[in-house]
């Protein structure tokens, strides 16, 4: 099974030149996350669930460093007209509840 370090340094070497100088910090800080929930791990109880904290941070830092996929919210895949409908029934049921107050 791959480490979690490993694949943090996996999308950095596929990033190639896209990781440029300055942003050495934020690898550095990314892999850091990385090994210490890779080393959580090996110990396991208490120590693991304390550095899953950590996975947020590390998602953030990999987002900074344009390491993840760009994910659209659905409504923008799927397109507003349905988002459109939902937010008019919303509003539409807001309205009633007022109305019986």
């Amino acid at each position: 099974m791959e480490t979690l370090e490993a694949a943090v340094r996996a999308c950095v070497d596929v990033a190639g030149d896209a990781i440029e100088e300055k942003d050495q910090g934020g690898v550095q800080l990314a892999l850091r996350y990385a090994r210490a929930i890779d080393e959580a791990g090996l110990e396991g109880g208490q120590t693991l669930t304390k550095a899953l904290y950590l996975g947020p941070h590390l998602l953030n830092t990999l987002i900074e460093l344009g390491l993840t996929p760009e994910k659209k919210p659905k409504a923008e895949v799927t397109g507003a007209p349905e988002t459109a409908r939902v937010t008019d029934e919303l509003s539409a049921l807001r309205s009633r509840h007022r109305g019986r107050a």
